[in-house]
């Protein structure tokens, strides 16, 4: 039975404080995007509840970057991803689909200082991001891990060379709009 996120609940229960962070993850069948701040203004929740949101998918090396944005004026903002550093009992590769499929991605926005849940959502994305995104994680599930350090390192060199969200860009193999 997967968790049900409510906005104004505790994203888990008991838990107040969270540390601020982005986390994508492709598990047990879904894909989600956590982010947690600190500061969240009552533009930024409107943005994630009811905004346009595109997003962007990179790859550099041993590393999958999920790169998005809320709303047109805001800016680029990703989060990596291995798939082996996701519990055993939690991984089910994608499937290859059909041209018809789409992924979901959803979306829980948390106040970091209180550990409450402010905004809740599910995209759509594009047939070509899912492929893409899809074989990317099924290529790297095939890869052998390279170890924590050598993947820490991987991911150093990575932000040296690109050191903004907006400079990931580059690396971009698709990108969409929610919804598509």
């Amino acid at each position: 039975m997967s968790h049900l996120y409510q906005v104004g609940k505790p994203y888990i229960a008991g838990r107040r404080r969270w540390p601020e962070a982005v986390y994508y993850s492709y598990h047990r069948g879904g894909h989600w995007l956590r982010v947690f701040f600190h500061s969240l203004s009552v533009s930024e929740v409107e943005e994630v509840e009811t905004g346009e949101c595109d997003f962007a998918l990179a790859v550099d090396g041993p590393i999958i970057f999920l790169l998005y944005r809320f709303g047109d004026t805001s800016r680029w903002q990703h989060a990596s991803y291995s798939w082996h550093v996701v519990p055993e009992r939690e991984r089910k590769l994608p499937k290859p689909g059909t041209v018809e499929s789409r992924a979901f991605l959803s979306v829980i926005l948390v106040a970091a200082q209180s550990g409450m849940v402010r905004a809740v959502r599910r995209f759509s994305v594009s047939r070509e991001f899912t492929q893409a995104l899809h074989a990317a994680i099924r290529d790297q599930a095939a890869s052998p891990w390279p170890g924590r350090a050598a993947y820490d390192a991987a991911l150093a060199d990575t932000y040296r060379r690109y050191p903004t969200s907006t400079d990931l860009l580059s690396l971009a193999l698709a990108r969409c709009r929610g919804g598509e």
